[in-house]
C-alpha cells in the first residue's frame, strides 16, 4: 500500500478534513484547561489576603510590595497565596457590596480614616462617616482590640480580645523549660509545629514529596518566630504608655441604645492607629481633608477572611510591622 504522504495528499487532507482538525485542537486546548483547573492548587480564605479600603480613603496598591517580596520580608507568610484590595466607592450599593463580600468570608483588614461626623447648628450628630459609620454597620465582622471582659451600655460582651487569641495560640508552639506556654521567651517546639502544620497541609497539591514537605516545614518555623516578634511589637507599641510610637489603638465614641430602646453612648476600640506613621498616606490616605494625608488613619482586622483557620488569623501582625517600616518617615 502506498502511504507516502505527498504535497497533493495532504492538500486533499486539509481540503476535506479541515474542520475535524480544528475541532480536534479546539478540544485538546479545552481538555488541557479542563484539567489545569481541576488540578490547580485554589487558595483557601486564609490563604488570601485581602486588604479593603472605606468610603473617604484613597489606596494605592502599587506602594508596597508584590506577594513575592512580601513573602521575603516576612510581611505574609508562605502561606498567603494570593494578595488583593479593593476599594469602597462611596455610592449606594456599599454596603450591599460590603455584606455581600463578608458573608461570602472575604476581606482581612479594612482601612478607614477616624473623620468628625456630620452635625447639625446644635451640635447634634447627624451621620456617622469613616470609621465610625462603618463600625455602626459592621462592628460584628470586625475583631476586637479592648480589654477583655468589656460589656458596654447596649450588651455587647466581648470575653477575649485578639491580642489575647493571639498570645493563646503562640503558646501552644512557644514553652518554657517546663513545658508550658510561654510566647514571651519560650523556645519554639518543633514537634508540636510540626504536627500542626502536616494536619494543616494535608490534601495540599503543593507538596507532592517528603522533600517539598520539610522545606516547607523550615518556612512554618520561620512563619511561628516571625509572628511571635511581630506580636511582641505591637504589643508593646499599644501598652507602653507612650503616645509616639508607629502603631497605637484608637478608640471611637458612639451613640447606640440599650436594650431598653435608651439613648447611650458607646466606647469601642476596633482599630489600630496608624497616624504615627509618618508616610503611611503614600499606601492609604485620608481624603476627609482639604488635602489627603496620613491624619486619623486606622486599621480594621476583619473576622471574615480567615474564619475557621486558626493558623492564617494573625497575619495583620506581620503586616502591621511591615508597614510601619517600610512606610516610617
Amino acid at each position: 500500500m502506498d502511504a507516502k504522504i505527498t504535497k497533493s495528499r495532504l492538500g486533499l487532507l486539509l481540503s476535506y478534513d479541515w474542520i475535524k482538525i480544528i475541532g480536534i485542537c479546539l478540544a485538546a486546548v479545552l481538555l488541557w484547561a479542563l484539567l489545569y483547573t481541576m488540578l490547580a492548587t485554589r487558595a483557601t480564605g486564609g490563604q488570601k489576603f485581602e486588604i479593603y479600603s472605606y468610603m473617604g480613603v484613597r489606596l494605592n496598591a502599587d506602594a508596597v510590595d508584590d506577594l513575592d517580596v512580601l513573602h521575603q520580608k516576612q510581611a505574609l507568610s508562605p502561606d498567603v497565596l494570593d494578595f488583593s484590595t479593593y476599594t469602597v466607592n462611596d455610592d449606594s450599593y456599599a454596603d450591599t457590596i460590603l455584606s455581600a463580600h463578608f458573608a461570602a468570608g472575604q476581606g482581612d483588614i479594612m482601612f478607614a480614616a477616624d473623620s468628625a461626623p456630620e452635625t447639625d447648628e446644635n451640635g447634634n450628630v447627624t451621620a456617622y462617616t469613616g470609621l465610625s459609620d462603618f463600625l455602626m454597620s459592621y462592628s460584628s465582622n470586625s475583631v476586637w482590640l479592648g480589654a477583655d471582659g468589656y460589656t458596654d451600655a447596649t450588651g455587647m460582651n466581648k470575653q477575649q480580645n485578639y491580642f489575647t487569641q493571639c498570645a493563646n495560640y503562640l503558646g501552644r508552639f512557644f514553652k518554657n523549660e517546663a513545658g508550658e506556654p510561654d510566647f514571651a521567651v519560650g523556645t519554639l517546639d518543633k514537634k508540636t509545629a510540626e504536627e500542626n502544620f502536616r494536619a494543616r497541609i494535608k490534601g495540599d497539591k503543593r507538596y507532592k514529596n517528603e522533600t517539598q514537605r520539610l522545606a516547607a516545614l523550615e518556612n512554618e518555623y520561620a512563619r511561628l518566630e516571625a509572628l511571635r516578634k511581630s506580636y511582641k511589637t505591637v504589643l508593646e507599641w499599644v501598652t507602653n504608655g507612650s503616645d509616639a510610637d508607629p502603631v497605637e489603638l484608637r478608640t471611637v465614641t458612639l451613640n447606640g441604645r440599650n436594650e431598653a430602646g435608651e439613648n447611650v453612648e458607646v466606647s469601642w476600640t476596633f482599630a489600630f492607629d496608624l497616624s504615627n506613621i509618618g508616610n503611611i498616606a503614600q499606601f492609604v490616605a485620608n481624603t476627609s481633608g482639604e488635602s489627603a494625608t496620613g491624619d486619623d488613619m486606622c486599621m480594621v482586622v476583619l473576622e471574615a477572611g480567615s474564619s475557621g483557620e486558626e493558623d492564617m488569623r494573625y497575619e495583620p501582625f506581620t503586616f502591621l510591622t511591615y508597614l510601619a517600616e517600610k512606610f516610617a518617615a
